[in-house]
Parts: structure tokens; sequence; C-alpha cells
């Protein structure tokens, strides 16, 4: 094994902790900030899956799903190229979510002395096609109705809402919130558990995959049957039994490449694995192919940046609130003051003051909706951003 190749593993850890800490970070601002014109982007307008969603409205209309924005679109197309040349890179590389799996693995391996656990195959095999249903379900229903239907359920979002308080992410993301402990919880014993079974977007991107240029290629007559390579597949592919893989399944983390022992110092064959990475008909070292995964999606975000079609938030609170052009008291978010409320929704302040029921004196008009409730010193059961857009549905109701 070269040293370049001895590496990787170490490359591929350190880019997934600073893509883990990049969009923790990206979360915590908006919770901090807010969103909106003045905040932070939120974690809805940061997810390539998000691009997927709103594909349809932006093809017939030129405009997005509530809380998506371009820069979903340019996020789908990076992992659609990435998925096109170098295979579910962006799963193995780049998603969060499936970094707070394999932390969670490794955690298991320590737990129980490194311990290698695979799921019976009478449950793995019909488990796989879970994420395809959830695929086109989703897109079905969102494409339906105009709207992000699968967020209160998308484990991602309620990880970004953690920093909001747990009962904020629980009272709004409960389902999401039970998806993201469980898969944690029985990734500690079984690799990627929610990649494998229900992730949509890797069911998307499997599908992409299979149309694309990578491979891995075994040379049967050198193998040495070690059966390594199959032990440190995290979505536990059968290496052993084929010459060619192209598996749906493969998220390119390179760990098997990267661990075959027939191409180590002191061997036969040092420096020569027998178990390649190739593009097309080129085979490329798992440095180079990792080098490339990451120029290639980095090199889309900064082509976006430069052409002005980065857009993470939106222009104006208008934008915010409306729903194919008309204003949807639905869409107020937790960020936006009383006073912006009032002004966006062209109702008088002391009307929305009476209707929700407390004066000026305890809760000022620059509060955040979201921070009326400690204001008022009452629990969110009590009082949520949801009392807001129903008070504003009220008063614009037709006389």
């Amino acid at each position: 094994m070269s040293k370049n190749t001895s590496r990787v593993p170490a490359y591929r850890l350190l880019t997934q902790l600073a893509f883990l800490a990049l969009v923790t970070t990206a979360a915590i601002r908006h919770q901090l900030l807010g969103g909106g014109p003045d905040g932070s982007a939120s974690i809805d307008a940061l997810c390539p899956f998000g691009g997927l969603e709103t594909l349809y409205k932006f093809v017939a209309s030129g405009g997005f799903i509530n809380r998506l924005y371009y820069s979903d679109l340019v996020l789908l197309a990076g992992t659609i190229a990435l998925a096109l040349i170098v295979g579910r890179y962006f799963c193995g590389w780049i998603c969060a979510l499936g970094t707070l799996q394999e932390l969670s693995r490794k955690l298991g391996q320590r737990l129980f002395r490194k311990r290698h656990f695979v799921m019976p195959a009478v449950a793995d095999k019909p488990l796989r096609w879970l994420k395809y249903l959830v695929l086109l379900g989703t897109l079905y229903l969102t494409w339906q109705t105009a709207t992000l239907i699968i967020r209160p359920y998308d484990p991602w979002a309620a990880y970004a809402h953690a920093f909001a308080g747990l009962g904020e992410m629980w009272a709004e993301f409960a389902v999401g919130a039970s998806i993201l402990l469980l898969s944690l919880i029985a990734s500690v014993f079984y690799d990627r558990v929610f990649c494998k079974y229900v992730c949509p977007l890797g069911a998307f991107l499997g599908l992409t995959t299979k149309l694309g240029a990578f491979r891995i290629r075994r040379e049967t007559d050198a193998c040495i049957s070690c059966g390594l390579c199959e032990q440190k597949c995290p979505v536990n592919i059968p290496l052993m039994r084929r010459d060619v893989i192209h598996s749906a399944e493969c998220i390119a983390c390179l760990g098997c490449t990267t661990t075959c022992p027939t191409g180590k110092r002191g061997t036969e064959h040092e420096g020569k694995s027998f178990l390649h990475n190739t593009l097309g008909r080129f085979k490329v070292s798992p440095g180079w192919l990792a080098t490339l995964g990451l120029a290639l999606f980095l090199g889309t975000l900064g082509a976006a940046k430069l052409a002005g079609v980065w857009q993470t938030s939106p222009a104006t609170l208008t934008e915010v609130v409306s729903t194919d052009g008309a204003l949807d008291p639905a869409n107020i978010r937790g960020f936006m003051t009383l006073s912006e409320v009032a002004t966006t929704f062209h109702v008088d302040l002391d009307t929305l003051y009476r209707e929700l029921g407390f004066t000026q004196d305890k809760v000022p008009p620059d509060t955040p909706c979201k921070a009326i409730r400690q204001k008022l010193g009452v629990s969110e059961t009590e009082f949520d951003t949801q009392r807001v857009r129903d008070a504003v549905a009220r008063l614009r109701q037709p006389e």
C-alpha cells in the first residue's frame, strides 16, 4: 500500500469532520441570528435534496418551494456531477448525517471491541428497498402539494434545530428527532442504518451512480480472499463475489481499496493493489479520486458564487411569507418580530396585540415570535409561533 493510499482514511475523516463542523456552525448561526434578509441561511437552504424537491416547481414556474433557494439547486447539481463521475462521494465524504452515523459506529466498535455486526440478510435485503419508496413518496407528495412535506420527519432538520433547545426541536420535529436518535443508536451496532434503509437522497444518488463512470474492479486471480474489504465496507457490499463492483449502495468511501493488503510494503506486489478504483477504462488511485471528488464539489459551489446564483436566503420579508405571490400567514417564521409581522401583512400593530391577548409593555414589538413565550413566562405548549400565525390569519379574513 503506497504512502499516498495509506493516508486516505485520515483525509476522509478530516473532510467529514470539516463539513460536519461547517453545517453545524450554519445551524447554530441560524438559531442565533434568525433567517430572512438580515439573518443566516437555514439548513433547508443547504440541502441538495431540497433541490430535487423544488425542481418540479422551478421548472414549471421558475419559483421555489417555501424555504428553498438557488443554493439547493446548485448543491443538487454538484452531487449529481459527483455521482456521475466519482460515485456517491457526497454520501461517503460530505454528508454530515452520514458522518454522525459513522461516529456512532466508531463508538460501538470501542464499546464492543471492534466486533463486526451485520444485519441478517432476511431483514437487510427487503429493507434496502425502503429508501426508494421514501424517495418516490416524498417527491410525489412534495410536487403535488408544493410544500416541504418531509420536513417534520427529516432527522437532519431535527439536528439543526436542536441548537434552539430540545423543547423547540421536539415540538416541531418530534418524528424527525426520533428517527435521528434511533438511527444513531442503531448505528452503534450496524453501519449507516439511515443511509442504507431510509435516506431518499441516497436512493436518488444511487440510481444516478449506476449511469456514471466509477467502478471498483477486483483481479480475482490475484485476490488472496482475506475478506478485509468486505469487513471494511460500511454498506456491506459482497465484494468477494464480484469482479466488477458497480453497486448503487457504494458510497465511494474507498475503504475497500485502501484496506486491500495485496499492495502493502514487503509483499510480492508492493505498491500494486488488486482492488482498483476505475473511471471508465482508467485506474485511479484512492488519493487522486479523493482529491478529484472534493475539487468537483467545491468547484461547483465556487462557480455558482462567481456567477451570482448562490442564494441561501430571501431578499425581503415579503418573499419569506409569500406563497405563489400571495401573503400567507402560515409562512410566518419564529425569527420575525411582531413589528415585522404587522408591517409585512399590513395589519394594525395594536390590533394584533389585542388579538394575541397581551400588551406592548409585556412583549415589546421588537420581540421575535419564538421568544414571546419567554417574555410571557410560559411554556412552548402554552404559546408558540403558530399562535401568531393564527392571529394574523383571523385579522386578514374578509369581514
